[in-house]
């Protein structure tokens, strides 16, 4: 708790939608020679090109490198069945850098020889130092075709690499992160093949993989819709003393919040007999407001249990990626000061998706350099 910055670190931000994204990104490229790096997942999801359609049809010279993260799920995985879906965004994508840039492709690998869960641990290492971004001075991560294993160590291992990178006379490498932002077809998209057992990511495992004691547990869960099965292996694997769900309000559907709670009302009304007044609300369209949010509740839990020696706090992202890229913000900054704070999460075997319409809203965050001053 000593370490805890008093002001949040992202208290001011950069949070961007649509036309005025379209017009940052023509504006920094404007002055001056740019040298970007594009992450992105290659996978079926119909969002996947939108943002580097964005990023290349902005202007500006200097490199335009593309870095696709192949998905290796496994030989057995449902993904699989959209292979149509994933040509399709592969042929996309060589179309949009033709000419333009080049692309090369790592694989992430889902499973050790084995057979253990390896995902997260492959994304966190993806970049083993500062040094694999020199030569860049943006780097941009797309996680619109990402699941959520794969772009929170992946950030989260950016973020410390640039926060911890030597002096140097050059400006900082600048972070961005893009996801073309569809509620509904996140609630569309159904996982399968759920695994038995939750587990901590890579990165993010807050002291709960020590031996029992009798530090209090809190879980703080982001709710989202067809996850109830996922809620209930993630709950027994934290085994938490407090319960703080958190809901989404404002949403682009108002009724939203109230269809999640009816969804899940066995769970947190009659199993955990939760009070509706401790629930928190947060913007669905505003990842640092979620930010804020759970930084401040955790921070109340730390302080609430001060005098039996602090507490262990979880977060799980049952979400959508907007909502879940706050609570990565969060697990980041308090991981740093030391603030015993993990994230729980579930596997599966792969994806399904019922439908490949999307209406997206194109949203970009500028995660750190130098619009945040040295």
């Amino acid at each position: 708790m000593s370490g805890v910055a008093s002001q949040p670190r992202w208290q001011h931000y950069v949070l961007l939608r649509e036309e005025r994204l379209r017009r940052f990104w023509q504006d920094h490229f404007a002055r001056g020679e740019r040298s970007l790096l594009f992450v992105l997942g290659w996978g079926f999801d119909p969002r996947m090109c939108l943002g580097v359609q964005l990023v290349l049809a902005s202007g500006g010279t200097g490199a335009r490198d593309v870095l696709a993260l192949e998905l290796r799920e496994g030989a057995a995985s449902p993904s699989l069945t959209h292979q149509n879906l994933i040509s399709r965004n592969w042929t996309e994508l060589q179309a949009l850098v033709q000419g333009r840039s080049k692309i090369s492709v790592r694989p992430i690998e889902f499973w050790s020889a084995e057979g253990r869960r390896v995902s997260s641990q492959s994304a966190r290492d993806l970049f083993s130092s500062a040094g694999s971004l020199a030569g860049y001075t943006d780097l941009v991560v797309d996680i619109s075709a990402m699941p959520r294993s794969i772009y929170f160590p992946l950030l989260a291992r950016i973020l410390y690499f640039l926060d911890n990178a030597p002096p140097s006379e050059a400006p900082p490498v600048n972070l961005h992160v893009l996801v073309a932002e569809d509620p509904a077809l996140d609630a569309g998209i159904r996982e399968e093949g759920i695994d038995k057992e939750a587990e901590f990511m890579a990165s993010f495992g807050g002291g709960f993989d020590q031996e029992a004691t009798q530090t209090p547990k809190v879980w703080i869960p982001l709710m989202g819709e067809h996850r109830t099965t996922q809620f209930d292996r993630i709950h027994e694997r934290v085994d938490p003393g407090e319960v703080c769900p958190v809901l989404p309000s404002p949403s682009r559907n108002p009724r939203r919040g109230d269809d999640i709670i009816i969804e899940y009302q066995r769970v947190l009304f009659d199993e955990l007999r939760l009070d509706p007044k401790e629930f928190l609300y947060a913007s669905e369209q505003n990842p640092f407001e979620v930010y804020r949010q759970l930084r401040t509740a955790v921070l109340h839990y730390g302080e609430v249990f001060k005098l039996l020696g602090g507490c262990k706090v979880a977060l799980s992202t049952l979400s959508s990626k907007l909502m879940s890229l706050g609570a990565l913000l969060v697990a980041y900054e308090l991981k740093q000061a030391n603030f015993d704070i993990g994230v729980a999460h579930i596997e599966c075997q792969g994806y399904t998706i019922n439908s490949a319409e999307t209406n997206p809203e194109l949203v970009g965050l500028w995660l750190s350099g130098e619009s945040y001053g040295p």
